[in-house]
């Protein structure tokens, strides 16, 4: 009884922080689609930050930086979830830069993975040679230490809900650094959460709302 009750309350939390989506489209969008003819996923930029108890004991080495080989990892499983896993019976209208040409073009320029994010999107997009640039920002807060999450779904039930993670998608227009497009997110987390089931998630519910399709005409 008290497994059924934490899985509810899981269900119910997860439930609450998922209705928080938010999607934002330019007017300029339904034109702009067709226009691009080209986009890049940039490296995706990771932070994290630790609030729990555990965290609060070591000070500062308690807090969790931004992983910069997460960041390529999950660049390169963007690409790949939308080479291999787009939606059926639609076309992307875009060319996806391979990442690996997008990282050695950024390299080529100096640019680094801690520069990206505040530089002006119409110079990366130049660098890279693309007409749209694709970033996505993950943003990780830590409440509770898995500890106290086992605890509290040992003793209360809880579920072993930790904290959240905030995921911001943005398209930029290459020629002019406007945002054309923006889905923000936010998913919980917890202590027996698996990180490929987050990232499948993150990435399948980003790749299905991806205004750069059309649906595939019928034989």
């Amino acid at each position: 009884m008290k497994k059924k009750l934490s899985v509810l309350i899981a269900f119910f939390i997860g439930f609450a922080i998922n209705i928080q989506a938010q999607i934002y489209e330019s007017p300029r969008m339904a034109e702009a689609k067709f226009n691009h003819k080209s986009m890049a996923i940039l490296p995706v930029y990771v932070t994290e930050k630790d609030n729990s108890s555990d965290a609060q004991k070591q000070g500062k080495k308690g807090l969790v930086q931004e992983d910069e080989t997460e960041g390529y990892n999950l660049q390169r499983s963007f690409y790949n979830y939308f080479i291999t896993r787009k939606p059926k019976k639609v076309n992307w209208t875009v060319q996806i830069q391979s990442y690996e040409e997008t990282n050695q073009k950024l390299k080529n320029a100096g640019i680094s993975y801690a520069d990206f994010i505040d530089m002006p999107k119409d110079k990366i997009a130049e660098t890279l040679g693309v007409d749209a640039i694709f970033l996505c920002e993950i943003k990780k807060l830590r409440t509770i230490s898995d500890d106290a999450a086992v605890a509290l779904d040992i003793f209360v039930g809880y579920g072993g809900y930790t904290g959240n993670i905030n995921i911001q998608t943005t398209i930029y227009e290459g020629s002019s650094g406007e945002m054309m497009w923006q889905y923000k997110r936010k998913l919980p987390t917890s202590y027996w959460g698996r990180s490929d089931y987050l990232v499948d998630n993150i990435m399948k519910t980003t790749v299905n709302k991806f205004p750069y399709k059309e649906k595939t005409k019928k034989k």
